[in-house]
């Protein structure tokens, strides 16, 4: 059996952390916000945000995080899965 060693190189921590990836993720959460956007409930709609963070270190690496006010998500998730069903309908899961 042959065994194979990635070693992370400063080129693929550039990558991992580059904009240009940040938009491409982007670009695959814009769908699951505008889903997560046609709830009913207004305040929880209205308190909806995706942001952008870039981890530092060199594990670090761009993710994007979509989410609501914790105690209204948190409800409205619990009571109707709206997240769950915009990432369904996005096709990741």
């Amino acid at each position: 059996m042959a065994k194979v060693t990635i070693r992370q190189t400063g080129s693929l921590e550039r990558v991992a952390k580059s904009e240009k990836l940040g938009d491409q993720l982007e670009k695959i959460a814009r769908p699951v916000l505008e889903a997560a956007q046609r709830d009913p409930n207004e305040a929880y709609v209205a308190s909806l945000r995706m942001r952008r963070f870039v981890s530092s270190g060199k594990r670090g690496r761009v993710s994007i995080q979509i989410g609501a006010h914790p105690v209204i998500g948190a409800r409205v998730e619990a009571k109707r899965g709206t997240l769950a069903r915009a990432l369904g309908e996005a096709g990741l899961t």
